[in-house]
């Protein structure tokens, strides 16, 4: 009896590991009331179980505290005042709203926290502004610690009439901030016991005029760091020395072809540092591309065409088989499977309603 008992253990642990709680931030604009929770389950490719997890104004971008069971989410208070938000997990993932505290500017959009969990940073849009904020030993932030506002502007006559910050992301002692609206990547350094923030040496590395830096993704294992270009419709490659980025080359998220109207969201790098992918808000598409393990480089494996409007967001499941699509203005996800060997993507045909989605955020199992 007891080897047949220690078997169905383990049968049941690998069923229900198979189900992945996956938090979605949205905009609360038309039907969201907040942060809502979806299971994937990766045996099967599907999605399942809506339910609201908690209602905030805007949860937009968030992320989790790599040491305890925290949830953080950009988004704004009543007033409409920009804000950080912290939430506890709780059972079956739900989440406590805990409190908030200002963003250190208008429009925040974008958040990170640091590995060690002591500091974190927001990017604000509208004010053109990188924050540091402080964790105390509970996990909760301080009112802003340094707020740090961005000065210049670019070429594009309405996108790039002054600084703003799409992006925060630490890595290695820097903190590496894409904006928009200088056609530049800020470099800061930041004291991990008192969260202010300095200019690194270089202040910024440069994109090309025009180009629109948004979001970042960082190679898991080399000096690489790759910008998604939202006015450009790109992808450049960089390579890293501390918070300095030297581009390399770029190559296009579009087909030739495609002549409409077209913005670039999301960028990210698969688990094993192979892929990478790039949403395109027009296109209605995920582009893909094989990183050259030597160099760093791209190359071009083509664009799938999405079932939703306006992919703003997209994120690569646990165990490295599916891409989650979130189509922001379609109120929906869909489901796209991944080939292991070419990292090519194919329509699985799965779909599921959620209001206005921005960001998929997977649950750690030790949050759970």
């Amino acid at each position: 009896m007891k080897p047949i008992f220690i078997i169905i253990l383990a049968l049941g642990a690998y069923a229900s590991a198979a189900i992945h709680p996956c938090y979605v931030g949205t905009r609360t604009d038309r039907n969201s009331k907040g942060i809502y929770l979806v299971d994937f389950d990766d045996a099967t490719g599907s999605i399942g179980n809506l339910r609201l997890a908690a209602t905030y104004k805007d949860p937009g971008f968030l992320c989790l505290n790599p040491h305890k069971k925290l949830l953080y989410s950009i988004g704004a208070r009543p007033d409409g005042t920009g804000s950080l938000a912290t939430f506890a997990i709780g059972e079956n993932s739900m989440l406590t709203f805990l409190g908030d505290v200002p963003s250190g500017g208008k429009g925040p959009c974008h958040l990170a926290i640091e590995p060690q969990g002591h500091v974190m940073a927001v990017a604000n849009y509208g004010a053109g502004s990188t924050a540091s904020f402080l964790l105390d030993a509970k996990g909760l932030p301080s009112e802003p610690v340094t707020v740090v506002k961005h000065q210049g502007k670019s070429v594009h006559p309405q996108r790039q009439t002054a600084p703003h910050a799409h992006g925060v992301y630490f890595v290695g002692d820097a903190l590496l901030v894409p904006d928009l609206g200088l056609d530049q990547t800020l470099a800061y350094g930041y004291d991990k016991d008192s969260a202010k923030i300095f200019a690194a040496e270089p202040p910024f590395s440069p994109s090309t005029a025009g180009d629109g830096p948004r979001h970042l993704a960082i190679h898991p294992s080399q000096p690489w760091v790759y910008v998604v270009n939202e006015l450009s419709n790109s992808v450049t490659h960089f390579t890293r020395s501390g918070g300095a980025l030297t581009a390399q080359k770029s190559a296009p998220t579009l087909p030739a072809s495609f002549q409409g109207i077209n913005t670039t969201a999301e960028i990210e790098i698969h688990p094993n540092g192979r892929f990478l992918y790039a949403s395109n808000r027009g296109h209605q598409s995920i582009a893909a591309f094989a990183i050259d393990p030597k160099t760093g480089a791209l190359t071009e494996l083509g664009q799938t065409v999405t079932d939703v409007k306006t992919p703003r967001h997209f994120a690569v499941a646990p165990g490295g088989a599916y891409l989650i699509v979130a189509g922001q203005d379609s109120d929906s996800l869909q489901v796209l499977s991944i080939d292991p060997q070419s990292g090519k993507l194919t329509v699985t045909g799965a779909t599921f309603s959620v209001p206005s989605p921005i960001c998929l955020l997977f649950a750690k199992p030790s949050q759970r």
